[in-house]
């Protein structure tokens, strides 16, 4: 039996729910979800537009209630749901905590008052580690957040870990590294999607700006392959609670730059260069990294690997906006 077979199986007649349903990989993942047989839950906090054959919540996750709704039914719950932004963070830190943390309280209290034990997968950030100096970096490496949005994102891990270890729910913690590619919904932060806003730039005729001469390391990963690791991760049966989720291949911020703008090039016959320029006043460091993830813990595990090549990436993303 192959792997994606296997897949398919272990997910059939599952109850799945999707907090942050209507975000950028919730949206992808519900798309992704409609091909298996599985019934579907999305959770939001705003009416949806409806989907054929998806169930649709709007609830307030800082509330036990919504929860005991969710854990009595939930056989899977994805949880990406919170605060997606840096800056955002920096500016309203106790913002940050409620949206972050207290729907993970509540969720642990509810399980353990339910005496359900819920698959979680939640979606963590790979910039937790911090500046890491040592690449590529594992799960090993010790974190070391120097934002306030890291901070709360590593408090979700160590209580999701805690819970599991009691056996109050079983759940894993995917550290994603830069996703790009196109979404039914796009990140409205500044600090997301970038390589989807510097490919609409090229497409109307601008030229693209790299900060710092774009002279960092990156770890791209394409947007189907997390929704993929998603799944994989959801059906693990493996105390291992924390994994990184990459390409597990460095590019070199600039060069991908180039990439796209050659792309563009290519598809509209408009030729534009990228131009260095100097980093706004306030960047924080964590935007000056350099950063490489090892993804041997999640194949090992489970039999993903990452299937789409950035140039393949780039190529469907430029299709995808042009």
């Amino acid at each position: 039996m192959d792997k994606m077979t296997e897949l398919i199986n272990a997910l059939a007649g599952k109850v799945i729910v999707i907090t942050g349903a209507s975000g950028y990989i919730g949206s992808a993942l519900t798309r992704e979800l409609e091909k298996y047989s599985v019934k579907i839950i999305r959770i939001s906090r705003k009416k949806l537009s409806p989907k054929q054959g998806v169930e649709d919540w709007v609830l307030d996750l800082n509330k036990n209630d919504s929860w005991k709704r969710i854990v009595t039914q939930a056989d899977i719950i994805f949880h990406l749901a919170g605060n997606t932004s840096i800056y955002s963070a920096e500016q309203d830190p106790e913002e940050s905590l409620t949206s972050t943390l207290f729907p993970i309280n509540r969720l642990i209290s509810v399980s353990k008052e339910l005496c359900r034990v819920p698959r979680v997968v939640f979606a963590s950030t790979a910039t937790v580690y911090g500046l890491t100096e040592i690449l590529p970096t594992t799960e090993e490496t010790r974190p070391n957040p120097i934002t306030i949005y890291d901070l709360h994102k590593l408090f979700v891990e160590q209580q999701l870990s805690m819970a599991s270890q009691n056996n109050v729910i079983s759940a894993i913690s995917l550290r994603l590294a830069n996703v790009y590619g196109p979404s039914l919904s796009e990140s409205k932060s500044d600090d997301r999607g970038v390589l989807s806003k510097v490919t609409r730039i090229r497409l109307e005729g601008g030229n693209i700006q790299a900060y710092g001469k774009g002279n960092y390391f990156r770890d791209y990963i394409y947007i189907d392959d997390v929704v993929n690791a998603f799944l994989h991760a959801s059906v693990i049966n493996n105390a291992e609670s924390i994994v990184n989720v990459a390409s597990g291949t460095g590019t070199i911020v600039k060069d991908v730059f180039s990439i796209i703008s050659s792309e563009v090039e290519i598809k509209t016959g408009v030729s534009g260069h990228v131009e260095d320029v100097e980093w706004p006043k306030g960047v924080n460091a964590i935007e000056k990294r350099n950063f490489i993830a090892s993804v041997e813990l999640l194949k090992s595990l489970s039999g993903w690997s990452p299937s789409i090549s950035l140039e393949e990436g780039i190529r469907r993303l430029v299709a995808h906006y042009n």
